[in-house]
Protein backbone atom coordinates (compact mmCIF):
# COMPACT_ATOMS: atom_id res chain seq x y z
CA UNK A 1 0.00 0.00 0.00
CA UNK A 2 1.30 3.45 -1.10
CA UNK A 3 1.76 5.99 1.89
CA UNK A 4 -0.84 8.73 1.39
CA UNK A 5 -0.17 12.31 2.48
CA UNK A 6 -2.61 14.08 5.18
CA UNK A 7 -3.42 17.21 6.99
CA UNK A 8 -3.80 17.38 11.19
CA UNK A 9 -5.17 19.60 12.53
CA UNK A 10 -6.68 20.84 15.72
CA UNK A 11 -10.11 22.18 16.78
CA UNK A 12 -11.42 23.70 20.19
CA UNK A 13 -14.56 22.32 22.17
CA UNK A 14 -14.45 26.38 24.46
CA UNK A 15 -16.55 26.02 27.46
CA UNK A 16 -17.52 29.20 28.79
CA UNK A 17 -19.86 29.32 31.70
CA UNK A 18 -21.18 25.55 29.98
CA UNK A 19 -21.58 27.48 26.78
CA UNK A 20 -19.31 26.49 23.64
CA UNK A 21 -18.21 28.53 20.64
CA UNK A 22 -19.61 27.77 17.67
CA UNK A 23 -18.41 29.45 14.32
CA UNK A 24 -20.25 29.46 10.82
CA UNK A 25 -17.54 29.39 7.72
CA UNK A 26 -19.34 30.89 4.96
CA UNK A 27 -18.17 28.08 2.62
CA UNK A 28 -18.51 24.76 4.55
CA UNK A 29 -20.83 25.76 7.77
CA UNK A 30 -20.37 24.96 11.60
CA UNK A 31 -17.01 25.10 12.43
CA UNK A 32 -14.82 24.92 15.54
CA UNK A 33 -11.77 27.40 16.30
CA UNK A 34 -8.70 25.96 15.07
CA UNK A 35 -6.76 24.48 12.43
CA UNK A 36 -3.93 23.07 11.11
CA UNK A 37 -0.59 22.44 13.14
CA UNK A 38 2.13 24.84 10.78
CA UNK A 39 5.52 23.32 10.13
CA UNK A 40 7.94 23.31 13.20
CA UNK A 41 4.99 23.75 15.53
CA UNK A 42 6.21 20.99 18.02
CA UNK A 43 3.67 22.17 21.22
CA UNK A 44 0.26 21.55 20.41
CA UNK A 45 -1.23 22.94 23.06
CA UNK A 46 0.51 26.39 21.88
CA UNK A 47 -0.49 25.60 18.11
CA UNK A 48 -4.15 25.45 19.46
CA UNK A 49 -3.99 28.33 21.48
CA UNK A 50 -2.13 30.50 18.81
CA UNK A 51 -5.01 29.55 16.12
CA UNK A 52 -7.80 30.30 18.62
CA UNK A 53 -6.21 33.65 18.99
CA UNK A 54 -6.09 34.16 15.75
CA UNK A 55 -9.64 33.13 14.54
CA UNK A 56 -11.55 34.51 17.67
CA UNK A 57 -9.28 36.94 19.78
CA UNK A 58 -10.03 34.66 22.84
CA UNK A 59 -7.52 33.73 25.82
CA UNK A 60 -7.82 29.40 26.30
CA UNK A 61 -6.83 26.54 28.19
CA UNK A 62 -6.26 23.36 26.32
CA UNK A 63 -7.08 20.08 28.06
CA UNK A 64 -7.85 16.70 26.71
CA UNK A 65 -8.67 15.14 23.22
CA UNK A 66 -12.12 14.95 23.44
CA UNK A 67 -13.38 13.49 19.72
CA UNK A 68 -11.46 13.19 16.53
CA UNK A 69 -12.89 13.86 12.86
CA UNK A 70 -11.62 13.20 9.54
CA UNK A 71 -12.47 14.56 6.09
CA UNK A 72 -11.60 14.98 2.39
CA UNK A 73 -10.69 18.62 1.51
CA UNK A 74 -13.67 19.80 -1.14
CA UNK A 75 -13.28 20.27 -4.57
CA UNK A 76 -12.74 23.73 -4.83
CA UNK A 77 -9.96 23.51 -2.04
CA UNK A 78 -6.42 23.87 -4.06
CA UNK A 79 -5.73 20.42 -2.29
CA UNK A 80 -8.74 18.72 -2.95
CA UNK A 81 -9.20 15.26 -2.10
CA UNK A 82 -6.77 15.15 0.85
CA UNK A 83 -7.57 13.45 4.04
CA UNK A 84 -7.58 15.91 7.15
CA UNK A 85 -7.66 14.62 10.29
CA UNK A 86 -8.81 16.40 13.42
CA UNK A 87 -8.80 16.53 16.76
CA UNK A 88 -11.10 18.56 19.19
CA UNK A 89 -9.94 19.39 22.35
CA UNK A 90 -12.03 20.52 25.46
CA UNK A 91 -10.83 23.76 26.49
CA UNK A 92 -11.96 26.03 29.08
CA UNK A 93 -12.13 30.09 28.30
CA UNK A 94 -9.87 32.74 30.20
CA UNK A 95 -10.29 35.75 28.81
CA UNK A 96 -11.11 38.15 25.64
CA UNK A 97 -14.24 39.23 23.96
CA UNK A 98 -14.96 37.42 19.95
CA UNK A 99 -13.38 38.98 17.21
CA UNK A 100 -13.96 36.51 14.13
CA UNK A 101 -11.07 36.99 11.65
CA UNK A 102 -11.85 36.98 7.86
CA UNK A 103 -12.49 33.46 7.95
CA UNK A 104 -15.96 32.88 9.78
CA UNK A 105 -18.98 35.42 9.15
CA UNK A 106 -20.92 34.13 13.12
CA UNK A 107 -20.25 33.21 15.97
CA UNK A 108 -22.84 31.37 18.98
CA UNK A 109 -22.18 30.34 22.73
CA UNK A 110 -24.45 27.20 22.28
CA UNK A 111 -25.00 25.27 25.28
CA UNK A 112 -27.36 22.13 25.84
CA UNK A 113 -30.48 23.51 25.75
CA UNK A 114 -30.09 25.76 22.32
CA UNK A 115 -27.56 23.81 20.23
CA UNK A 116 -30.33 22.31 18.28
CA UNK A 117 -30.54 25.52 16.90
CA UNK A 118 -27.48 24.93 14.32
CA UNK A 119 -28.68 21.81 13.51
CA UNK A 120 -27.02 20.30 10.50
CA UNK A 121 -25.54 16.46 9.20
CA UNK A 122 -22.21 17.93 9.55
CA UNK A 123 -19.31 16.01 12.05
CA UNK A 124 -19.35 19.43 14.08
CA UNK A 125 -22.65 19.24 14.92
CA UNK A 126 -22.51 15.78 15.71
CA UNK A 127 -19.53 16.46 17.89
CA UNK A 128 -21.90 19.04 19.71
CA UNK A 129 -24.91 16.83 20.28
CA UNK A 130 -22.12 14.31 21.69
CA UNK A 131 -20.41 16.43 23.98
CA UNK A 132 -23.98 17.97 25.38
CA UNK A 133 -25.28 14.73 25.37
CA UNK A 134 -22.37 12.75 27.56
CA UNK A 135 -21.01 16.24 29.30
Amino acid sequence: MEDQLFYVGQKALINRRGGILVLKDPFIGLDLPGGKIQEGEEDLNKSLIREVKEETGLEITVGGPFSRLSFNLRSSHKNAGKKVYLVVFECRYLSGSVKLSNDHSEFYWLNKNNFNKVEDNSDIYSCLRKYFKDG
